[in-house]
């Protein structure tokens, strides 16, 4: 494949880039990527905001690219100037363009049709998309909401002006939509993954997170890891890589994060965006040793784990709240399909796009199903039929505190976070609704964890703060009750403090990445579910840690389930790569026996010494 195993490196050259180098400035600049990164394909622009490569330019690209091995794709951003004195009151973002517009729509055409007679292979960038709100597009708007206007605009210009210009040019060619970084804003710019999908021959990941306290996009770093798996699952091994930039990335590891989740996600492909600004950049001295370390991890891991987080087509509401809740330690695999098959699902107040979400929730938990939903999911379904399910109310109050305290009938021990948050207050009735966390206020305390039967399953509502920054900061103790929540499709969940990803695949392998940023602070552990002999770490020196205790832990509220767990300290730093399997049978090694102490079960639990 080239410099890795599991995945490829792309990078992208831009019309700017390569629209007056040369020859030797391309050996010069090749030679650097090959040595600090590899550099298996590229994808070469011809067009971009206006700036058209002559055929004879890009005709020596392409030879000196393939004369050096290197796979050629093209590439294709859908911007340009105002192609008229009329033009100059379309308020177009960066250029993109009034899909309306007559004279916009011949001139993409033409671009498109200029880039597929030199290409097999095409990459939209992330610029396919439209804001234009001119008197053009509010009449062929009539009476439609933008959302519904724009995404039934681009369908219609993917197909009738992107895909068949292509193929009528070079019916070789291969069309992929690459699809940003803001998922949850897709619908209201026109993108639509569910309907694109079905007119590209592939799909892309902008991979990007940046700075999240730095950027006007939101996005918690998790982000790189979870939209390439949500985007796999809207097309199955058509999800062609990801793409990340080295934009508002300081300090230089939140670059190397975003490389690191995109290859955690299986990505095939890795694109740097882009030449011009990754040449003797700092960021990509270290990046071929991190993803080198990465690749070997990946020859020993299985197929990416984490509880199904449903998500429809064009969702909104509590926006990336289940990306923060990665980035706290908890593994999902989102999904824009309702998990039927699953043993335990994860949704939040976007699973209401669905109108038929109450119904398949009653049947998927009376028949056994695990399902755990947001404070926002309850309230938005208060009314609809959620009633049937959990004696929780919302009465539109809300408290504020940096108080907590686990669950059960007597619970004295508080643990307290850095800073107040800010709660919705869910009322519930004792003994059919339990507290297994609580947030205290004065004399009184509320619901943080809650735990529903119903038939023959369980429904556990996690009650999020207004302010998703502030999850990291929730108490280690509170993080551990909400990751036990979800230990079912993992058997194991991480223990310790916020800002930190546990990545699980299906033959007991895992990562832990605790993120740069001055809040990780504590010492991290993994609680497994039944006997586990040893973690094996899986990077050299390949050290083994043996359990620091055990203990069977007692479900409160069901005395029959007595379940083991074996706990192991893990020793893990902010920044660094950590990647282990658990060895489950015996390993032949000689082992210290477990420390007798009690496991301070992050349950609603019973224990006793194992």
């Amino acid at each position: 494949m080239g410099k890795y195993r599991n995945f490829k490196i792309a990078v992208y050259c831009t019309t700017q880039n390569m629209a007056n180098i040369t020859v030797p400035a391309l050996q010069k600049q090749l030679a650097f990527f090959r040595h600090y990164c590899g550099c298996d394909k590229v994808y070469l622009e011809p067009y971009r905001d206006g700036l058209l490569l002559p055929a004879e330019q890009l005709e020596m690209l392409i030879r000196f690219f393939q004369d050096n091995g290197i796979e050629v794709a093209g590439a294709l951003t859908t911007t340009c100037p105002d192609l008229s004195p009329e033009d100059s009151v379309k308020q177009r973002l960066a250029g993109t363009y009034c899909y309306v517009n007559e004279r916009m729509r011949a001139h993409l055409v033409e671009k498109v049709e200029y880039t597929a007679a030199h290409f097999d292979e095409i990459m939209l960038d992330d610029w396919f998309f439209t804001n234009c709100t001119c008197w053009e597009c509010r009449t062929a708007k009539g009476s439609r909401s933008w959302e519904d206007f724009r995404t039934e605009l681009l369908a219609e210009v993917s197909r009738e002006l992107i895909v068949k210009p292509a193929k009528r040019v070079n019916p070789n060619c291969r069309v992929i939509i690459k699809y940003p970084n803001w998922s949850e804003a897709y619908q209201e710019a026109g993108y639509d993954p569910a309907a694109q999908r079905h007119i590209f021959d592939g799909i892309y990941t902008g991979t990007e997170t940046r700075d999240t306290a730095n950027s006007d996009q939101h996005l918690p770093r998790y982000a790189s890891y979870s939209l390439v798996r949500l985007l796999e699952n809207y097309a199955p091994g058509r999800n062609g890589g990801s793409w990340f930039d080295p934009y508002g990335c300081t300090p230089i590891d939140i670059y190397l994060e975003q490389a690191y989740l995109s290859a955690f996600a299986r990505s095939r492909e890795l694109t740097l965006f882009c030449w011009g600004s990754l040449y003797k950049n700092r960021v990509v001295t270290p990046l071929g040793l991190q993803l080198q370390i990465i690749d070997d991890f990946l020859d020993k891991a299985g197929v990416c784990l984490g509880t199904p987080c449903y998500l429809p087509p064009g969702a909104q509401g509590e926006d990336h709240l289940e990306d923060f809740l990665g980035m706290a330690g908890i593994p999902l695999e989102h999904t824009p399909d309702f998990p039927r098959g699953a043993e335990a699902m994860f949704l939040t107040i976007q699973a209401h796009k669905d109108p038929a979400i109450i119904p398949k929730l009653e049947k998927f938990v009376a028949s056994g199903g695990k399902a755990v939903i947001t404070s926002g999911f309850v309230i938005a379904g208060l009314g609809k039929g959620i009633e049937q399910l959990t004696s929780i109310r919302y009465r539109g109050r809300r408290f504020r505190t940096n108080r907590f305290r686990s669950g059960g009938v007597v619970s004295l021990k508080d643990s307290f976070s850095q800073k107040e948050m800010s709660f919705p207050l869910l009322e519930h009735r004792n003994n059919t609704t339990w507290t297994l966390a609580k947030g205290v206020v004065g004399e009184e305390n509320y619901p943080i964890v809650l735990r529903d039967t119903y038939g023959k399953g369980q429904l556990i509502t996690v009650t999020a703060p207004d302010e998703y920054g502030l999850i990291y900061n929730l108490p280690q103790e509170i993080l551990e009750i909400i990751r036990s929540c979800f230990s079912t499709v993992v058997p194991y969940y991480l223990l310790g403090p916020g800002q930190a990803s546990l990545f699980a695949y299906d033959n007991d392998t895992f990562a832990v990445y605790a993120y740069t940023g001055g809040l990780t602070k504590g010492a991290f552990g993994l609680a497994v579910q039944g006997e586990a002999e040893a973690l094996r770490s899986l990077q050299p020196p390949y050290n083994v840690i043996y359990p620091s205790r055990t203990g069977r832990q007692i479900d409160y509220f069901n005395p029959a389930e007595n379940r083991l767990y074996t706990v192991f300290d893990l020793p893990v730093q902010p920044g660094d790569l950590n990647f282990y399997t658990i060895v489950k049978g015996k390993s032949g090694e000689k082992k210290e026996a477990p420390k007798k102490e009690l496991f301070s079960a992050p349950h609603d639990f019973i224990t006793d010494v194992e």
